[in-house]
Order: C-alpha cells, then sequence, then structure tokens
C-alpha cells in the first residue's frame, strides 16, 4: 500500500516595527501605508495620528494675509490686526486681493498696496509712495538755485561773454546746448563752469510729503528738460531743488506733478536692507536704494542706488526668496541668482526646476534646505542642483502649493487634479512622508516656534495651529480665545502584503502591539487579493499598552491590505504577522 508524504507548510514569522509614513506607489515597503488620512510623524518609529490643532476665535469669509513679526498680523474684512487689536486708520478697500507683507526692521511693507505699519508705534502708518500735483491755474515757480535752494542773482544771459566782469561773477552761457553757468576767475582769467547747477520749484507744500534725495518723477512742466526721473537735493515744505538748468525763472499756471512711485512687482522680498521684486511684465528685477523701501528711482551712481536689470528668459517670475545670501528670482524653468554687495549687480541664470505658477508660497527654508514646489514634484535646493524628495507622493499631480515649516517639518497643502486640497507634512530628517487631511490652508506663518495658518474649515476661514499639543510661548496672550481640536477619525492602508511570496498563502496570526487615550476606539480591517471590499475583523476601545491579537485566519490568498482606522489618540509600536504557505488553490479554510 502506497502512503504519500506529507510536507509540513512553510511558516514565517515577520515582524513590523518601524513605520515608513505614506507612500502610494504601486509597490511599496510593508512598513508604509498606500493611504492616510490624518496620520503624523510625532511618535515614530510608531505610527499615530497627527497631533491635535488649536483653534482661534478668528474667522471670517475675508481672513487672509498672515504674517510674523513681533506678533501675528492677519488681515479681516479689510481692517490689519496687529496682536489680536486692528490697527486705526488703516483700511484695505479691495477686501479679497491676495496680499505680501515683507518685514524691514520694525516696518512691514504690505504689497500691492505699498503701505507699511512701524510695528513699534502702530499709529505711523502710510503710502510708499507720495504725489503732489497742483490744479489748472496754480503758478508754480522754476528758478536757477544753489544745491540748497537759495537763488543765483545778478548773473548774465547771453551768448556772449560778458565784457566788464570781476572775480565771482556769473555768466549763463546760451551758446552751446546744454546751457551752462559759468563762474569768472580773476587769478586764472578764464570763465569756469559750475560743476552742478539745480533749479528750485516752489509752488505751496509742494515738498510736504517728499524727503532729500528720493528719487521722483516730474511731468507737466512746460520746460521739457525738467520733465523724467530726477533726485531732490534740498526741499522744504514749499520747494523742492533738482538737479538742472534754466535759461531764466519760469512762472506756470498750468497744472504739474511730482511723484515718488514703486514699481508694479510680482513678488517682493527683503535682502540685504533692501527690497527686492520683479515685474513679469517688463521681464524686470528691482531693488530699492540700501534701507529705504520707498524709492526704487534713486540713481546717483553711487553704492547706496537703486538697482533695476532687464533679464533676457521667456516666461513669468513665479516666485522669488533669499536664500544663503542670495536674492532668488523664480520662473518655472530657470532660476535668476544676484550676486554682489552693492550695485551694479551681476544676475546669473541657471536652466533648472524652478517654482511652479501659482506655488511662489510653498518656498520654504527648513533647518539650510530651500524647499518648494516645481512644475512635476517638490524639491530641496540647497544652490546647486534641486532634488526631487515627492517620490513617495506617487507621481500625482498637484498645483497651488502653499507651505509652512515646524522644526523638522515641512507641511505642504497642495490641490489635486480634482481641485482637492491636501496638507501633507514631510520630516526631513527621516525622509517620511504624511497625508493629514483635505483642510484648505491659504497662508502659514511660523511665529515663536509655533505653526499657525488660515484654513477654510467647513467653508469657513479660521485662524488655526498646526499643533495645538505642543505650544511654545504665550500665544494665546497674543489673540483671544482659543480651543483644542475635538476627536478626529483617521486611518491608514499598508499596501499590498505579499508580494514577495508569490503563491497563496494564510496569514494565520496578525499581533498588533497598541496602546490608546482613555475612550480611543480604533478597529482592523482587511482585504484580500485586491477585492476591494473590507471586512471588519476587530473593533475595541484602547487604554493602556497591550496587545490586540485578530481573531482570525485570512482565507487563502496572494495578497493582503490591512486598514487601521480609528478616533481619538492611539499609538502601534508594532504588527506581528505569521505567515503560512499554501496550496494554488484560492479557497476559504
Amino acid at each position: 500500500m502506497y502512503n504519500p508524504t506529507v510536507y509540513e507548510t512553510g511558516k514565517t514569522q515577520e515582524l513590523i516595527s518601524s513605520f515608513g509614513g505614506f507612500d502610494c506607489n504601486p509597490v511599496i515597503p510593508d512598513n508604509c501605508f498606500s493611504d492616510e488620512c490624518n496620520m503624523g510623524g510625532e511618535e515614530y518609529p510608531l505610527f499615530s495620528p497627527r497631533n491635535k490643532r488649536a483653534y482661534f476665535n478668528v474667522q471670517g469669509d475675508r481672513l487672509h494675509g498672515l504674517f510674523s513679526k513681533s506678533k501675528i498680523m492677519y488681515i479681516n474684512n479689510g481692517l490689519l490686526y496687529y496682536g489680536g487689536e486692528a490697527v486705526e486708520g488703516l483700511h484695505f478697500p479691495d477686501i479679497d486681493e491676495e496680499r505680501q507683507f515683507v518685514s524691514m526692521g520694525a516696518r512691514v511693507l504690505i504689497f500691492p498696496d505699498k503701505v507699511y505699519l512701524n510695528t513699534a508705534d502702530t499709529s505711523d502708518f502710510g503710502s510708499l509712495e507720495a504725489e503732489f500735483r497742483t490744479e489748472e491755474g496754480v503758478n508754480v515757480t522754476c528758478s536757477l538755485s544753489k544745491g540748497d535752494g537759495d537763488l543765483y542773482e545778478g548773473y548774465v544771459i547771453s551768448s556772449a561773454e560778458p565784457e566788464e566782469v570781476k572775480n565771482g561773477d556769473l555768466w549763463l552761457d546760451t551758446s552751446v546746448t546744454p546751457n551752462e553757468l559759468k563762474q569768472y576767475s580773476e587769478s586764472l582769467g578764464v570763465w569756469m563752469p559750475l560743476a552742478e547747477t539745480y533749479v528750485r520749484i516752489s509752488c505751496s507744500g509742494i515738498g510736504e510729503n517728499f524727503e532729500v534725495y528720493d528719487g521722483v518723477i516730474l511731468s507737466g512742466f512746460e520746460n521739457e528738460e525738467l520733465n523724467g526721473s530726477h533726485i531732490i537735493r534740498d526741499k522744504g515744505d514749499d520747494f523742492i531743488t533738482i538737479t538742472g538748468i534754466i535759461p531764466n525763472t519760469i512762472n506756470q499756471t498750468a497744472p504739474i506733478k511730482v511723484e515718488r512711485k514703486l514699481p508694479e512687482m510680482d513678488f517682493i522680498i527683503e535682502s540685504g536692507n533692501r527690497i527686492w521684486g520683479c515685474n513679469s511684465e517688463k521681464n524686470e528685477i528691482y531693488a530699492s536704494k540700501l534701507g529705504d523701501p520707498k524709492n526704487f528711482e534713486s540713481f546717483m551712481g553711487i553704492s547706496t542706488d537703486s538697482y533695476a536689470v532687464t533679464v533676457g528668459t521667456d516666461g513669468e517670475f513665479t516666485g522669488a526668496v533669499s536664500f544663503r545670501g542670495y536674492i532668488i528670482f523664480f520662473k518655472e524653468h530657470c532660476i535668476h541668482k544676484i550676486y554682489g554687495q552693492n550695485p551694479p549687480y551681476t544676475v546669473n541664470t541657471s536652466y533648472i526646476r524652478g517654482v511652479q505658477k501659482g506655488s511662489h508660497r510653498s518656498l520654504c527654508v527648513v533647518n539650510e534646505t530651500l524647499y518648494y514646489k516645481s512644475p512635476n514634484g517638490i524639491c530641496a535646493f540647497e544652490g546647486g542642483v534641486p532634488v526631487d524628495i515627492s517620490s513617495a507622493l506617487g507621481g500625482a499631480y498637484y498645483t497651488d502649493g502653499v507651505a509652512g515649516v515646524l522644526g523638522n517639518k515641512y507641511y505642504i497643502c497642495m490641490s489635486d487634479k480634482n481641485k482637492e486640497r491636501v496638507l501633507f507634512n514631510y520630516d526631513e530628517t527621516r525622509n517620511i512622508w504624511h497625508r493629514e487631511d483635505n483642510i484648505d490652508v491659504i497662508e502659514f506663518a511660523n511665529h515663536n516656534g509655533n505653526l499657525y495658518f488660515i484654513g477654510a474649515i467647513d467653508g469657513v476661514k479660521r485662524l488655526c495651529l498646526a499643533d495645538g499639543e505642543n505650544v511654545y510661548g504665550n500665544f494665546s496672550g497674543e489673540l483671544t480665545g482659543w480651543f483644542p481640536e475635538e476627536d478626529f477619525y483617521w486611518s491608514c492602508e499598508t499596501g499590498i502584503w505579499g508580494l514577495s511570496i508569490p503563491e497563496n498563502k494564510y496569514y494565520s496570526n496578525i499581533t498588533l502591539c497598541l496602546s490608546g487615550e482613555k475612550g480611543a476606539r480604533i478597529h482592523i480591517d482587511f482585504q484580500t487579493d485586491e477585492s476591494g471590499k473590507w471586512e471588519n475583523q476587530m473593533s475595541f476601545s484602547a487604554n493602556e499598552l497591550g496587545s490586540a491579537v485578530l481573531p482570525f485566519t485570512t482565507p487563502r490568498c496572494r495578497f493582503l491590505r490591512i486598514r487601521i482606522r480609528g478616533k481619538g489618540k492611539g499609538k502601534v509600536y508594532l504588527i506581528s504577522r505569521t505567515v503560512e504557505t499554501g496550496s494554488e488553490l484560492n479557497v476559504r479554510p
């Protein structure tokens, strides 16, 4: 009689004790998760939901413009709030327009409104630009003068040299163009041209809103040589003095205009005590006068001058940042890096991945690395060639990145192909991603070690803290009322288990070592062979650290997925699984 030999099926025990976070590629490590909701990496190497957020009693459909100075700043319904208090008298008529804030000393500059606020004295605010104009019939007098505004008197106007002269006499020579004002030197016996001549422009109130050495644009003058860009050399409330020359005193009643203007700029930053900006329409880069954000037209041939340059690359500017002492302007396909300490600067162009259009708020520095959303991924940049760090996101197409920094983490909220907003966080020290939820983050601001953001929750914009469980400083003293987030739903799904063993198999024992806060509820589900159907296998309340042995043996299958979901704080320390290989038959035991 024949007795067949029965071989024991292969049995393997596997242990997962370090969890790698979110990875939505088709094939991923067994310790990673192909889908996550509200997960975080605060308990690494364990896996756990993110920390609870905190919400402030600041909300509204017109809430935006978040910025950090010595206190938190934001705009709500057209009013600027600093430390929770409205700045009286400072209003923004275009309520919904996106704002850019730039810090320079004690001042905060707000664009595109082109206004400033002195945070040391909030009663000191106003426009960065200035303008004076006259109405028809108002008299304006233009006279030849000295640099300090004192008028020249008694000079001869002619095309030929005066015959009777003495030392120090003045002669306006009209035989040359432009005319020259000359002074007779008795010791040399010649007429010496004065190095510079000036024109004093007098009118009631003309100098009140300007400062000495302001770069201004004059228009409307009957003498065309006075129109255009000039530097104010001296001023009083009722006069300004500019470099120039006119043959005689001019009185006119036609309207004139004096302007100190800032260029229209798409993206604005501060670096080296200057304000820098760019304009896509003109393809130009600008820098303000040193230490003076009000002057972009001050060109005197000295180191403190303003600066402007046209670049030759195609496409719109998409962002700007000051990084490691350099000023960098981005386009989608290249960057422009500014070298030098003073004008004239050198502009170096590198054709590397730049910032995606609409993702200018994704530019953030974590420790010593610059991160940003490029057209085809999220890049880490250290000054040379950017490196893509977003392979875990599976090549999905995202747009409109908005980012913030908290410790070693880079938070970024983006729109997916369906225009659904998704918030991720990336831990650069561990190279681990986590997916949080679908909150629509408008802006981030890091303030005193805490990450604030404005997010749309149920259609209402609110001021929030990304981590309300680890709060630094007395942040609540600056803003009225705050409260922690309630317990929230969280979940994670493993990738496909079993790819390393092609045969059918049983998972005869799956054990989770976990713990949770009082009241936390956790559910364990499984899915076999990509059926698309999840079967709940265990639900329990988690309290102290313990083990949960799943009371099932899976059907014979080639592949297995596990889903862990819950509400309330929980931690998973490890997952132990026993795998037994079976036959090729795919039947339930």
